[in-house]
């Protein structure tokens, strides 16, 4: 990273206060609710973002930092990780059908509205095109 990349993060945390500070006491009339909390939340997120940046750029030195991505990077990568993420995502594939399963099966009992039953349902559709779409993708690659 560059020395002055430290002032940019500073520079994000007074922008962030700022904007959280025109949300609060500038756009204070009824019809513009909306806008003043998307200031406040996004001047809240990009201070407290620009603050933590400017603190971790000061107190952690660069070898400490190309450590710990250095670290990362191999757990990241990481054959059994990689493993363990296919096989957690594989997981929560199964269940998520039978859960959706349950709930068109569940929403067609109470007697829900079709168009319901048919957005539900569709994203079984979304699932097995995409099945279709990747198997064909990864195979290329590999």
């Amino acid at each position: 990273m560059k020395k002055n990349k430290g002032y940019l993060y500073l520079a994000m945390a007074v922008f962030g206060a700022g904007l959280f500070c025109i949300g609060e006491f500038i756009l204070v009339e009824e019809n513009l609710k909306a806008a003043s909390g998307s200031c406040i939340g996004l001047g809240a997120a990009i201070f407290c973002l620009g603050v933590g940046n400017f603190i971790a750029k000061r107190i952690i030195s660069k070898t400490e930092n190309e450590d710990v991505l250095h670290k990362k990077d191999i757990a990241v990568n990481d054959e059994r990780n990689t493993r363990i993420r296919e096989k957690v995502g594989a997981k929560i594939n199964q269940i998520v059908l039978y859960a959706l399963s349950l709930l068109v099966l569940a929403l067609g009992f109470m007697g829900v509205d079709v168009k319901v039953i048919l957005m539900v349902s569709s994203i079984f559709v979304l699932e097995l095109v995409l099945a279709i779409g990747l198997t064909n993708h990864y195979s290329k690659l590999m």
